[in-house]
């Protein structure tokens, strides 16, 4: 009975090797999977910091523009604010400067302001104060977007790189 029993431990062992290799192919397999689904979520989170720094200097455009067209008279076609798109990113991949994003816009909403009141100037021919008033609302602005932008690069710095 002995010698029955010796002949089993290479089927024992074989098998024991074949679950630890087994066991070991699947762990390593998990480990990959995990990896790769952080190197894919860091890549996205890259990809829509991208896209929100292009949106905020898309909205600048705009800004631009709308002064231009309504204050200036300039031919340039009427668009929708890409503002829309700097918030819902920003809720939706990087809330931690949702406050940013808030006083970005109330910055913004004076530069809005004056951009009306000019174009009210413009329209009763009051073309001598058309830019008064200008850096006032400007300044602001400004600083309120450079200091997202600025946030936004230390963040791609420090938890993209």
């Amino acid at each position: 009975m002995a010698a029955s029993d010796a002949s089993l431990w290479p089927v024992v062992v074989g098998g024991l090797l074949t679950l630890a290799g087994t066991t070991a192919g699947s762990v390593v397999t998990i480990i990959r999977d995990v990896a790769q689904q952080r190197r894919d979520a860091k890549k996205r989170r890259a990809d829509k910091l991208e896209e929100l720094v292009a949106a905020i200097y898309d909205f600048n455009n705009w800004l631009e523009c709308e002064r231009n067209r309504k204050v200036y008279g300039e031919a340039i076609p009427a668009a929708m604010t890409p503002f829309a798109k700097v918030q819902s990113i920003t809720s939706i991949y990087f809330p931690r400067f949702s406050k940013l994003v808030t006083e970005l816009d109330v910055a913004a909403s004076q530069l809005e302001v004056w951009i009306a009141k000019g174009a009210h100037k413009r329209l009763n021919k009051d073309i001598a104060g058309l830019n008064d008033g200008w850096p006032e609302v400007y300044e602001p602005y400004m600083e309120k977007r450079e200091g997202l932008l600025s946030a936004l690069g230390k963040y791609a710095r420090e938890e993209l790189q």
